[in-house]
């Protein structure tokens, strides 16, 4: 059985607000309301708070326990001062004993991600299961269409993924674009970070091996379809207009099926082709899916679409093109 999604979105009755620009209180408080307490009519997502620090803009999330791999992920201000376009670190362990952990020495975390700065971002949509979740934002006025231009946008997945192998102990990431790396501690994030500049081949996050043991690999996106960021596409496709959805998979950057080394290979020495600790393709990402159709440059957001009676959101664009990149309503990890 799949797990239940449920859409949180800044015009429901009730929902938590940004200021123009938000500040990362706000952004701490929009996701502590989606994901664990709720708010209006809305439940929470099933997740829990594990430590936080609300004065100085910390807070340790923890997904299901019963439904997900209770792993941990903090949210925490890069600067002491909570101010509007402030930037927000995002990191991710299995496991966490405390709300300011030595990273360093943290078993199987996640590259340290930064999300923020941006002037126009005031409208949110979080789509969220008990096990992992998906948040973009949008402005208002001529700053709430498909193509977001290049300006700073929050956007990012955080949860388990899809993986092929039960009981996978590090299925819990962070994902993002660019992350093959921690994130700076001087600058601050790019247009391009976040999930609506994604292409095949995106280096999204670092994940560890299935029965939680810290041996990291670089991971990236595997999606079929061409994109086109900086290519408007104004065209929407008629009510019959057939069109591909395929899942988007996450999958090792090196292979080579005979190859030996540490970039194609497992703590044990076997082949990513054969390694069940470290797989080539280690699974799915939830919900999230890329059409063989291109466009919808100038529609607003949040866009919507039903496919075979089920509402799928479109991801918003980077940069002045068009999108292709949709995530379900429907039950994930089905």
């Amino acid at each position: 059985m799949g797990l239940p999604v449920t859409v949180y979105r800044s015009d429901d009755a009730g929902a938590p607000q940004f200021t123009a620009g938000a500040m990362p209180s706000e952004l701490i408080d929009v996701l502590k309301k989606c994901l664990v307490t709720g708010y209006g009519s809305k439940a929470g997502a099933g997740w829990s708070v594990a430590f936080e620090d609300a004065p100085n803009q910390q807070i340790v999330f923890r997904n299901s326990t019963s439904q997900a791999s209770g792993s941990f992920v903090k949210f925490w201000a890069k600067a002491a001062d909570d101010a509007v376009r402030g930037v927000v670190n995002f990191q991710s362990a299995p496991y966490l004993v405390s709300i300011n952990p030595d990273w360093a020495a943290v078993n199987a975390a996640g590259w340290r991600c930064q999300t923020g700065s941006g002037y126009y971002v005031k409208n949110w949509v979080v789509i969220a299961t008990a096990a992992s979740f998906y948040i973009y934002t949008y402005g208002e006025t001529t700053r709430n269409t498909v193509n977001q231009s290049t300006s700073h946008y929050i956007s990012l997945f955080c949860g388990d993924i899809h993986s092929l192998i039960p009981n996978d102990a590090t299925r819990f990431i962070t994902m993002m674009y660019p992350s093959e790396g921690d994130a700076s501690t001087t600058s601050s994030p790019s247009w391009t970070d976040g999930i609506t500049y994604l292409n095949d081949n995106t280096k999204v996050c670092k994940m560890h091996q299935t029965d939680g043991s810290d041996y990291p690999k670089q991971m990236a996106l595997n999606m079929p379809y061409l994109t086109f960021h900086t290519t408007a596409i104004r065209a929407a496709p008629p009510a019959n207009h057939l069109q591909l959805l395929s899942p988007v998979a996450i999958r090792q950057v090196y292979y080579s099926p005979q190859g030996t080394g540490g970039n194609v290979e497992d703590s044990q020495g076997v082949n990513n082709n054969l390694s069940t600790l470290h797989p080539y393709a280690r699974g799915l990402m939830p919900g999230l899916y890329q059409s063989s159709f291109n466009g919808y440059t100038d529609e607003l957001l949040p866009f919507t679409k039903d496919f075979n009676g089920t509402l799928y959101y479109l991801v918003p664009t980077a940069h002045n093109g068009a999108s292709n990149l949709w995530i379900t309503t429907g039950d994930w990890y089905a």
